[in-house]
């Protein structure tokens, strides 16, 4: 299915202008378009996770520990050994996850102890913070390419 935007008109009200050629005072009826997502899914995490967590395995289990964990800008900022610890799932199995979620363009290191979920794959939050994430997951993406 095709994600598309849907428009919302508002109409504010009427409102004096003045043309600027001839100064001319004219009353005209003013309306707000807003852009706004439309046709996504809308996800309850919790339900979901705790799903999951009965039918998932480790590494599953530990991808959805990450997502429950990441902060207002798609961050997890924290070791392998702190998230094996936290998340009670083995260092050889966050390692190895970790791996697999950054080769599927899931989850980008930022630096060593820091992590971003794609911002195309999960946000929570407005279109304008969602943006400014994205901007960064991209230039990281980008830096990564030119080493």
């Amino acid at each position: 299915m095709e994600k598309t935007t849907r428009r919302k008109m508002k109409i504010v009200g009427k409102q004096t202008y003045i043309n600027q050629e001839t100064g001319e005072m004219n009353e005209v009826q003013v309306i707000d378009i807003e852009e706004r997502d439309a046709n996504f899914h809308k996800i309850w995490l919790s339900h979901i996770l705790n799903s999951i967590d009965l039918i998932g395995n480790q590494k599953t289990k530990l991808a959805f520990w990450i997502l429950d964990n990441i902060d207002s800008e798609n961050q997890l900022i924290m070791t392998q050994r702190k998230i094996a610890k936290n998340s009670g799932i083995s260092l050889y199995t966050v390692s190895e996850t970790l791996k697999v979620l950054m080769d599927s363009n899931f989850l980008q290191k930022i630096n060593s102890g820091a992590y971003r979920v794609n911002p195309n794959v999960l946000w929570k939050g407005g279109k304008s913070a969602r943006m400014n994430v994205l901007f960064k997951y991209h230039q990281n993406e980008k830096a990564d390419k030119e080493k």
